[in-house]
C-alpha cells in the first residue's frame, strides 16, 4: 500500500516556505543555514524558468548547499567524487527529494550538513493558487 493511500489531494502538500512571490514561468530558489537551534534563511532569488535546464537547476542546488554550509573547496570537491574507493576519500554527499509544497507547484530540495537549498516552480498554472471561491 502506498503512503498516499487514504490521503485527499489536499494533504499531500506541505505548505512550508511558500514564497508569497512565486509567479508562474519562474524559479524560486531559497537556501537556509541551521546554527545553535535556529535557521536562517541566507539566499532567495527568482529567475526565469526558461533559463536553466534541469540537469544545470540540480547543479545550483548543489553549489548552494555548498555555499549554505561555508563548506571549504576541498570538501566541495570531494563531496562530488563517485564511490570506487581509493584516495582520497569520497565526502558526504546530499540528500534530495521532491515534494510538492502547494498545488500546482513541484519543490526540489538539497540538503548537507547544516545547509539546505530548494527551488520551487510552477507545473500546473492552472491549480497555482486559486482562490477559494473557485474551488
Amino acid at each position: 500500500m502506498s503512503k498516499s493511500a487514504g490521503k485527499t489531494p489536499k494533504d499531500l502538500y506541505t505548505r512550508q516556505h511558500l514564497c508569497a512571490d512565486l509567479k508562474l514561468k519562474e524559479k524560486c530558489f531559497r537556501v537556509q543555514h541551521y546554527q545553535e537551534g535556529k535557521f536562517e534563511e541566507v539566499f532567495h532569488e527568482h529567475v526565469p524558468s526558461h533559463r536553466l535546464s534541469l540537469d544545470a537547476e540540480i547543479e545550483v542546488l548543489r553549489a548552494l548547499v555548498d555555499y549554505g554550509a561555508g563548506w571549504p573547496p576541498t570538501f566541495i570537491l570531494r563531496s562530488r567524487l563517485n564511490n570506487r574507493g581509493g584516495t582520497p576519500p569520497q565526502y558526504p554527499g546530499y540528500r534530495s527529494h521532491v515534494m510538492y509544497p502547494e498545488e500546482g507547484v513541484i519543490r526540489r530540495y538539497f540538503s548537507s550538513g547544516p545547509a539546505t537549498a530548494w527551488s520551487d516552480a510552477v507545473i500546473v498554472p492552472a491549480r497555482f493558487r486559486q482562490q477559494k471561491s473557485r474551488r
